[in-house]
Parts: C-alpha cells; structure tokens; sequence
C-alpha cells in the first residue's frame, strides 16, 4: 500500500521537530518505519544515531523488524525501546557517576512495597495509619514529576505533618536503595534526567550522539520523560512524536496529556502533520466513536474518515446481569466460526471476566486472558527471579529477604531480624552479615549452623556465575537443583504443586531460548562487562502485559480496555458499559472532569480496536465485589449516533432464569424522577450519606415508616436498593 498525502509528508517532513497527530487506524507505525528508513537510506544519519522510543516492547520490536525488512540488516543498530528500557541501558553504562553499581538490581512494585514494609516497620509507623501503597504511590508521582527527595519537599501538598512524613520517607526510601544497589521503574527515568543535569558533557556526547529523536505514543509520556527527550533535542532540535490526544489512557500512572496539547509551544516552529483516514475501521464503528469523543474538551479538533464500506451498526445489548450478558456475547462468539480468533472481549476491570470466563468454559470455546496473573508474577516464578536476582547483585536485601528461607531451612523472622538489625548498626548489606559475621548477630547455635550452611551454598553459587557468564541455563538449573525448590513445591498442600513445577520448568525453557539467541559480540563494550545474566534479568523485569501476547488462531482474546491499546481486532465486544463500572466510579468521584474525559478516551481506545463489528453492552443488574449493583447505562452509550447503532435487549421470559428470585430487582431506567410520597422521612431528590456508600442522591421511595424501602444514586458506589431503617443514611 502507497503512503497518502499526509503520511508522504510526514516520513519526508527534513530538520526540525515534527508533531505527528495520528487517529486511531491511520498507520502510524508505518510512518515511523518510513521515515527511519529514509533518514538511513536518503539523508545519510547512521542508524545508531536514531533513538526510537516506543511505549511497550512488542512495539519496539515490530518498529525494528519492519525496518530491517524495509532496508535490511542496518536497521537493528537503531537504538529501539520503551523509556525504561532505554532508561536502563543508559544507566547500565554511567550508574556509578550516581552513585550506584553498573550491576544494580530493578525493583518491580512488589520489591518496592516489601522494602516500604521494612522501612515502616523499622520506623515503627503502623500500617493501617499510612499504608505502604499509599507511600509507593507518592514516590511515584514525585518521579513521574523529576522530582527527587529535596525537591519533594516543596510540592507535598497541604496535609501538614503527614506530607513531610511521606517526604522523610522518600528521602529513606532512596538512601536504602542506594545501599542495596537497586533502581525502581521510576529511577530508571527520573535518574536519567538527574544524570543529564548533573553531567553536561555527558549530555552533550549523546545528543551528539542522538541526531534524531523519535517517540511513539507520545501523548503518554510523563513530565519527567518529556524532560529527556527534550534534552536530548535541545542541541540540534530534530525531534519528531507521533500520537493522538484521543487516546491518552493513562494520567492515573502520571501521564500528562499537556506534553502533546502543548508540543508546537514547547518546540517553536514545530511542522504538525494529521493523520486522519482510518484504514482500520468500517465507516460506522468511525463515526460512532467520533461521537463519543467529541464530547470531551480538552481535545484538538480533528475528525477521522475512512474510505472503507459502513459496515453493520455498531450493537447495543441490554442484558439483565453478568451472565446474560456472557450468554449473549458467547452465542455471537459460537456464529462467527471461523472468525472467533478475530475476536476480543474488553472490560474495564479485571473483575469483571469471571462471569465471561465460566461461560467460555462451559461452551468449550478456547481463550487467553491478556494481563492478568501474568507468568512473571507468579509466587515460583518470582522466588527463582529472587535467586538469580540476588546472584547478580549480593547487596539486595529484598531479593536475599525473599529466598533465604525458600525452600523452608529453618531461618525463620526472628533469625532474619537479627541479621538484618546486626548488618544495619554496621551500615552494610545483609549478606555481608550472613557470609561473614554472623557471630555477630546473637544467634543461637543451631540458627548461626543453618545460616552458615545456606552462605556456603551461595557462596558455590556465586562462583558458579563467575565460571558460566556466558548462559543463564545453566545457573538456573544448579540453583534449582541445589536449593531443593522442586520438590519443595511438589510438597506444597493443595493441588496445584504440579502446574507450580511446570511454571518452574517454563521459566527453564525462557531461559535456555534466551540463551539461544543472545550474542554477545552486539553488545557494546560497556554492556559487555555486565554478562548475559543482567540482561536477562533486565529483559524478565521490564516485560509488560502485552509483550507475550500473539494472537492464535480460533482463541478468544480476554483484556481490559486498557491493555487494548495498539491491538486490533475484527470483532469486539465491550462489557460493562454502565456509570461506575465504565465510567468508572473513581472517575466520577476524585477528578469529576478530567476523570471522565479520560475514561471518555479509553472508550475511544477500546471502541476504535474494532475493525468490522463492534458490540457495546450492559446489564440491569450485576454482582460484583460481593454485592449486587443497579447500575444506569454508561452516559457514553447516549453519545452514540441513533442512525449508527442498533438495540437489542433480553426478553422478560428469557431473562427469568438469570435472576434469584430471593433477591428483589429494580429496572434501573425505570426509576421514576418524580414526587416521592409524603408519608415516609425520605423524598426523592434528598441527598443523603452512606458510611459505606458516600454521597448520593433518593431516587425513588416506596412504602414509608419502618417498610420505606428506598433507591440512591451514589456518585462512587452507583445505584443502590436500600431499607431505610437499616441503611444509618444521613440526611445531608
């Protein structure tokens, strides 16, 4: 296929940044290719003076395949990746200007809430008081901003003596990673910037080094990734980003949606190319979805177009619960035949696949959930992680904390804070303890025996990664075996010991398939130094939830909107589509306007993933976190075209056997807006307040004294069937 007019524009567009606005469906990524392909082949740039950065790793690895089919083999010298993938390879070489080993271990977020815990539990602070999500997630939001510890400080927010506290912590919080020679995902970018402030000779070699900056999905880049590669293009100003401000998904992870609303200010005499004819989508799922994000304001204006046939109307099903609503979707799944490999069914949260998983089961369709429980979070995967993890790096507790009584060897929490307590007087890593004073730590003689005899395993260990640098295989297979973790899972209680070896055998063959195709004469010389086991390590803990998935034919493909992005598929189906499920009640409640218009994007996102039919449905009634929900259609259904969609709705008698019949129902668009009746303490149009619940608003009222039965909209719980003697409602 031949670029169009503007596509030809952009992949030609010569010096100077670039602003790339493409819709969804418009062949972005086939510019990008273009257009490296072209800087390499036409105007002379080298391909290791191209920096792409992508948001996901799958991508960067579909840009680079494309391109080496485009222009060949030059094309892997292109330095391709996500910010924290390149964000690594950067610091693997100059982490010890900052203080830090080339070798430092990446903490994922369980290895930050389990070092949170110790932080708290030393500080003797009580968790229920300030809980160690609550600190992750300041500390994140003060990286996402480059805001390191001192600069915290000024931008806490008003909560007084619990801001500075947060602050303190991080500041802790840092000092300890330092010490245990660790990096978070958020370090890995915030200390870029930190390393181009601090070094500006070193700046200047890579922006020497860089001649054109290329970035992907750029309207979901943080303030501190905005700040790198604006740095790294203020030299030569060859920046080009491409990305639609209709799909910025993710302001909940720090995404700031003013990098790409703003960029033609931040970069004066920026060129902005529009992508706007959808190659993707049939003519009515395009105009559908248009009119959804219409609704937002804070958008560009622009308008997407395709030359491809209308297609059928994009359908609306109003099903009595979840499992009608399953049925439903699984009855359109079994007639699509051959075409349910092209089929996706998304969710706003994970939750609400159960009732989507039974039904698939039972009708013996195959499926794969996207982003779940993934392989790399699963408790025998993440402990042989653990192992390999703190072979590469002695000096992190957390990983040592993990596997130093994993299998069971009698080295219990009372051992352990003994050594931990001992290391921290002498201000040195735990396993400096365990290895060589463990005299020092007050233990009994039978504990001090069992950890000298878990050191000395180590410690062959140790050497043993010394002697085989060049393969992982081979040390995942002697800690295996030495350590007794397989037979240790097959004693496990319960009946999952066997799937939990298979796990363990799978992490196996990801090592030996990495072993077979990794080559270390393509590493530079500083990457060298570090052996294959720091890039495997690197490799396991910067996958996202997507990089694995590959779409195989006649299975069912199971995800949240939000892992959706970038994907397409010819058939999908949204669940869920009603007010506090999508838009999310979260949504409404903490950020009433940009909330909406965020969740109004990822609407778009997962509406525009369509390619020839789209369904969209939604229930009357449905159980979810243990209670029964009356929920109004998602106000985005009313957004939709009439002359672009068609209804559909479950029959009264085919709906009967979906509902108990000891629990009373309610049409939630029934609800009569009217006078309530004068006899009961409540009225409709009251407001009230739940202590569960919250704020909400009487919508109906039926009976009165002790039988007044009531229906409130609350603004983050939905709509609610209460018994007004037993509901402790406030009036407001």
């Amino acid at each position: 296929m031949e670029l169009n007019t503007r596509q030809q524009e952009a992949v030609e567009h010569g010096e100077g940044a670039l602003l790339v606005l493409a819709g969804a469906g418009s062949g972005k990524t086939r510019v990008l290719v273009q257009r490296i392909a072209r800087l390499i082949e036409h105007e002379r740039v080298a391909p290791y003076e191209i920096l792409a950065v992508t948001f996901t790793n799958k991508a960067a690895r579909e840009l680079v395949d494309r391109c080496e089919r485009a222009i060949g083999p030059p094309a892997r010298d292109v330095w391709a990746g996500t910010f924290h993938g390149i964000g690594a390879r950067l610091l693997r070489r100059h982490a010890e200007q900052l203080g830090y080993p080339a070798a430092f271990t990446i903490f994922d977020a369980d290895d930050q809430l389990r070092l949170l815990k110790t932080l708290l539990d030393e500080e003797n602070i009580d968790e229920s008081v300030l809980p160690p999500e609550a600190v992750r997630a300041f500390i994140e939001r003060q990286k996402n901003e480059a805001r390191l510890p001192e600069a915290a400080e000024h931008h806490a927010g008003p909560g007084g003596v619990l801001d500075s506290k947060l602050v303190e912590l991080y500041d802790t919080y840092q000092r300890r990673l330092m010490r245990l020679g660790a990096m978070d995902f958020g370090d890995l970018i915030v200390n870029v910037v930190r390393l181009f402030r601090d070094e500006p000779e070193l700046l200047a070699r890579y922006q020497q080094r860089f001649r054109h900056v290329l970035v992907d999905e750029y309207q979901d880049t943080n303030h501190a990734q905005y700040l790198i590669v604006s740095m790294l293009a203020a030299r030569h100003g060859n920046i080009c980003v491409v990305g639609d401000d209709d799909q910025s998904i993710y302001g909940w992870r720090g995404a700031d949606l003013r990098n790409i609303l703003e960029f033609e200010r931040a970069f004066p005499g920026a060129t902005t190319v529009h992508l706007d004819q959808n190659y993707r989508s049939t003519g009515n799922i395009i105009e559908a979805a248009h009119a959804v994000i219409a609704n937002n304001g804070a958008r560009m204006d622009k308008r997407m177009w395709t030359a491809n046939d209308d297609g059928p109307p994009v359908r609306i099903y109003k099903a009595c619960d979840e499992r009608d609503e399953a049925r439903y979707i699984i009855d359109h799944l079994k007639a699509l035949g051959r075409e349910r490999g092209e089929a996706a069914v998304f969710y706003r949260t994970n939750a609400q696949s159960r009732a989507i998983e039974e039904g698939l089961v039972e009708a013996a369709i195959p499926y794969v959930v996207v982003g779940a429980t993934r392989f790399y979070e699963r408790r025998e995967v993440k402990d042989l992680i653990a192992y390999l993890r703190f072979l590469h790096n002695p000096d992190d507790d957390v990983s040592l904390a993990r596997i130093i009584n994993v299998p069971a060897r009698g080295i219990g929490r009372v051992t352990w804070d003994r050594l931990r307590t001992t290391a921290a007087a002498a201000d040195m890593p735990v396993w400096r303890c365990v290895s060589g004073r463990a005299g020092d730590a007050g233990l009994g003689a039978g504990a001090r025996a069992r950890v000298e005899h878990f050191a000395a395993m180590v410690t062959g260990w140790l050497e043993h990664v010394d002697a085989d640098a060049d393969e992982v295989t081979p040390m995942l297979t002697r800690l295996i075996e030495d350590s007794g973790y397989v037979a240790f899972l097959e004693n496990l209680p319960g009946d999952d010991g066997h799937a939990r070896v298979e796990n363990v055998q799978e992490l196996v063959t990801v090592a030996q398939n990495f072993d077979a195709v990794f080559d270390r004469r393509e590493l530079e010389e500083e990457d060298a130094e570090l052996g294959v086991l720091s890039a495997f390590l690197e490799q396991l803990t910067l996958a996202s939830a997507v990089d694995g998935y590959e779409n195989r034919g006649g299975t069912v493909t199971l995800m949240t909107a939000h892992n959706s992005k970038g994907l397409e598929f010819g058939h999908v189906f949204l669940a869920g589509m009603e007010e506090g499920i999508f838009p999310h009640s979260r949504a409404t409640s903490e950020n009433p306007d940009g909330g909406i218009e965020e969740e109004r994007r990822l609407c778009y996102v997962g509406m525009t993933r369509a390619q020839k039919q789209l369904t969209l449905l939604h229930a009357q009634r449905r159980h979810l976190f243990g209670q029964a929900q009356f929920n109004f259609p998602s106000r985005f259904l009313d957004e939709l075209p009439p002359e672009r969609v068609e209804r559909e709705h479950a029959e009264a008698r085919t709906a009967s056997s979906f509902y108990d019949p000891h629990v009373p129902t309610i049409e939630a668009e029934a609800i009569d807006d009217g006078p309530g009746r004068a006899a009961g303490r409540y009225r409709v149009g009251m407001k009230v307040v739940h202590p569960m619940f919250g704020v909400g608003t009487v919508r109906k009222c039926d009976a009165s004294g002790d039988d007044e039965k009531l229906v409130v909209q609350f603004q983050r719980a939905g709509l609610k069937k209460l018994v007004a003697r037993f509901a402790r409602l406030e009036i407001v």
